[in-house]
């Protein structure tokens, strides 16, 4: 469609010109969809308003081809963008303000930019070409590897196949643990989740599951009905230590949920009930309710899913849970930059050291790194060996 656009400009390129913006190079956990969808809707009162197409490329760039339109108006818009990847390196400009990794400007009217950027253009539409090339190479393979995709043919025998299958010895542990100043560790709570591999041999081994992100969705709300009726053996009385489930807002709401309530009994402060940041940003209302109604019960309420480049765009205290979980991301692993580090030590302040939990936890790094702006409690592989040793000492 650029090309397309291009060829047409040519024959009377007066007033013409264009923005490319190189959000291809920007840091790869900027570069996820919702980010690129702000980004693009940031355009839209100029597309409103003036004679200008946005062109959304397969590599996450953007081009904007104007005709007729004042710089002045299109400059803040760059700007807005400029500032919602801030912390990334390709937003910087040098002093002199010459260079601009972020976008470059043509003058199509001008034969010598036009045949630039028609080649650049041109450039880009090969490199999609080649992506999907690869895209489908990669698809085949992952279908050789992991089976035909889900989708609603086989969707409807998977769900019935689940809904009675025994998922009691598939559901697995991980401890979410507060640490103190001195190494010392209190378990905060166990998290129960299926593993889905094992899950897939026993249901689906020649389905890839993972296939379709809304069928999967779907799927999971069995699933989240299966672990209910497990869980609700339990004799929680006896229950000695606090557990966690991930469930969905629909599931909080339904009746399962409420079967499952009365095996808890007035053991609600053992249960954590974790929702992920995408669900409760998809229907607020039913979130604010389902917090409102789990916390006056006694449970607690966990949002999960939250990443370091997420905390840009919100603030984790406005939803009022007693958890928010952080993932640790590869991000902090070489950030050397003051203003993401004040700006965790400022979630944590505002949210508040107890309810921050650092997840994903690999490396006794990332503990060291947590603990230096005020978080103290963790949950991956690394607090699980630490865990093992702890108790192993114990036991010694």
């Amino acid at each position: 469609m650029l090309l397309g656009r291009l060829n047409r400009v040519e024959t009377n390129p007066s007033g013409y010109f264009a923005v490319h913006l190189h959000l291809s190079d920007l840091q790869r956990q900027n570069k996820q969809a919702h980010f690129l969808d702000i980004a693009a809707r940031s355009f839209s009162g100029l597309l409103d308003n003036h004679e200008a197409t946005l062109f959304p490329l397969s590599n996450a760039d953007m081009v904007l081809v104007c005709r007729n339109v004042p710089v002045d108006d299109v400059d803040p818009v760059v700007d807005k963008v400029r500032a919602l990847f801030n912390e990334d390196p390709l937003t910087s400009i040098d002093e002199g303000g010459f260079e601009d990794g972020l976008s470059s400007w043509y003058d199509l009217s001008v034969s010598e930019d036009f045949a630039a950027f028609f080649h650049i253009a041109t450039d880009l539409s090969m490199g999609a070409d080649r992506r999907r090339d690869e895209e489908e190479k990669n698809r085949k393979a992952a279908q050789e590897r992991d089976g035909n995709p889900l989708g609603p043919m086989n969707l409807a025998a998977i769900n019935q196949k689940l809904q009675g299958a025994q998922v009691a010895d598939l559901i697995n542990q991980q401890t979410c643990l507060q640490v103190g100043a001195g190494g010392d560790g209190k378990v905060l709570f166990h998290e129960n989740f299926i593993s889905m591999a094992e899950l897939k041999k026993r249901i689906a081994p020649e389905v890839n599951l993972f296939a379709s992100p809304w069928l999967f969705q779907y799927l999971t709300e069995t699933l989240d009905r299966r672990i209910l009726v497990t869980l609700a053996e339990h004799d929680f009385d006896e229950l000695g230590e606090v557990i966690s489930i991930n469930l969905n807002l629909s599931t909080i709401l339904s009746r399962d949920f409420q079967t499952f309530h009365k095996a808890v009994g007035d053991n609600t402060s053992k249960v954590v009930v974790e929702i992920n940041i995408l669900d409760i940003f998809s229907d607020m209302n039913s979130y604010e309710y389902a917090r409102d109604t789990l916390q006056e019960r006694g449970y607690q309420v966990l949002v999960d899913g939250l990443s370091p480049t997420s905390l840009q765009y919100f603030e984790p205290a406005i939803l009022q849970s007693d958890f928010v979980k952080i993932s640790w991301g590869t991000e902090f692993e070489s950030d050397d930059d003051d203003s993401r580090v004040n700006e965790l030590r400022e979630v944590v302040a505002t949210t508040g050291k107890d309810s921050v939990i650092l997840a994903r936890v690999d490396t006794e790094k990332a503990v060291k790194w947590g603990l230096g702006i005020g978080v103290s409690r963790f949950q991956g592989f690394f607090i699980d060996k630490l865990v093992e040793v702890i108790r192993s000492g114990k036991k010694h």
